[in-house]
């Protein structure tokens, strides 16, 4: 597998998962303002592109590394259009839509946004001091979590009745059980938020002690 600098395989997934992200974006949009259906066929449109956008967000790593196609380019990006997906997605879930659960609160989402931005301004720091701040198993544990989290809201709009609102014949089992697991995967995700900020914390303080030592 040839390279082709910032234009090679695993920084193509990485452009085309942005692009899936817009797509997402414009459709939970057009959900707010009541031009698509919030409920139904459009909420599962919502879904397929977000399990593709996230749920892709290892292949292109892995291409990078298997191949030796790791580029700065991808290194920038990969991280960025993670935070994108899934920050993004949950501005959107956190406004209230007639018959749709609000799960996730604003002040959530201002904390994963924090994190994020936190995180990323030490990550920018070490790694200018030469230190390796790769993403450890607590940040992608974080990830996962939000990830299943933002799913499981997306799939209780998919599996409810576009013009009732209520449960598809047959899927009262599948909402049943998702009405209360979603909101335990959502604390969990910003419990595992709030842990991996302070782990990341944790380990740069640790690095800045060994610069200055």
């Amino acid at each position: 597998m040839g390279s082709l600098g910032i234009w090679n395989l695993p920084n193509r997934i990485t452009l085309g998962r942005l692009v899936l992200s817009v797509l997402l974006f414009l459709i939970l949009g057009l959900m707010q303002e009541n031009v698509v259906a919030t409920f139904g066929p459009w909420a599962w449109v919502a879904l397929g592109l977000f399990v593709l956008a996230a749920g892709t967000d290892w292949l292109d790593g892995y291409l990078a590394r298997k191949h030796g196609m790791v580029t700065a380019f991808g290194r920038i990006m990969d991280p960025f259009v993670d935070k994108v997906v899934v920050c993004g997605t949950l501005i959107f879930l956190c406004t209230p839509i007639a018959g749709a659960p609000v799960w996730i609160p604003p002040w959530m989402v201002v904390v994963v946004i924090g994190r994020e931005f936190f995180v990323s301004a030490i990550r920018g720091f070490m790694e200018s001091q030469g230190v390796n701040f790769q993403a450890d198993m607590p940040g992608k544990i974080k990830m996962t979590l939000q990830c299943l989290a933002i799913g499981g809201v997306l799939l209780v709009r998919a599996l409810r009745d576009e013009a009732t609102h209520t449960e598809i014949a047959g899927m009262s089992w599948a909402l049943s059980f998702l009405d209360v697991a979603t909101p335990i995967v959502i604390w969990l995700a910003l419990f595992s938020t709030l842990y991996s900020g302070w782990y990341y914390a944790r380990k740069a303080l640790q690095g800045i002690q060994g610069l200055e030592g």
